[in-house]
């Protein structure tokens, strides 16, 4: 797109950690606020990139965390974020609420794994609305020696039915396996 201009923005956040003493417990949270014009996005009506002339966006973050045990450590965040473009309308294709719950196992020994749910609200498209979804996925690796590794890792476990962009499919129920050399 010849017309294109270059996106600028100004904006600002402020977050505040917290660890307990022995580290077995952890948050976050962080607020902020973006203003930014000539945004370029992605546009499926234009057949490409163009600006949007101002975009706000404002919400908040929260993280936490907490070692269950000495292999066991649950963590999740969640966002809220409010995005409108120049008109008032909610900018296409970002959920208001998203959010990821994760429970990893790591023991001493070169067996390692993990669940992630993810949950993403609904979603504003220029062609309509994309429903709320949540997927789980599960991840795992093994460590052979200190060089090599095993994972695999299988996405959407319970085969969900969801759209990420209005009217493009994603995978069902998908899985890969590797092995990961360190040198």
């Amino acid at each position: 797109n010849p017309d294109l201009q270059a996106e600028t923005s100004e904006a600002f956040d402020f977050g505040l950690d917290y660890r307990s003493k022995t580290g077995i417990y952890e948050a976050g949270i962080t607020i902020f606020d973006q203003e930014t014009e000539n945004q370029i996005d992605f546009s499926f009506a234009d057949g490409g990139y163009s600006n949007v002339d101002q975009v706000s966006s404002t919400g908040v973050e929260l993280v936490g965390g907490a070692q269950l045990s000495d292999s066991l450590r649950l963590s999740g965040s969640y966002t809220y974020i409010d995005v409108k473009d120049d008109t008032g309308d909610d900018l296409v294709r970002v959920p208001k609420n998203s959010a990821d719950v994760q429970l990893a196992f790591d023991p001493d020994g070169p067996l390692a794994g993990a669940v992630l749910v993810r949950y993403n609200d609904v979603e504003r498209d220029a062609n309509g609305k994309v429903d709320a979804w949540t997927r789980v996925d599960l991840t795992s690796s093994y460590d052979l020696n200190e060089k090599v590794e095993l994972f695999a890792r299988i996405e959407n476990l319970f085969d969900e039915e969801y759209q990420q962009v209005l009217g493009y499919g994603t995978p069902d129920l998908s899985g890969s396996v590797g092995i990961r050399v360190r040198y």
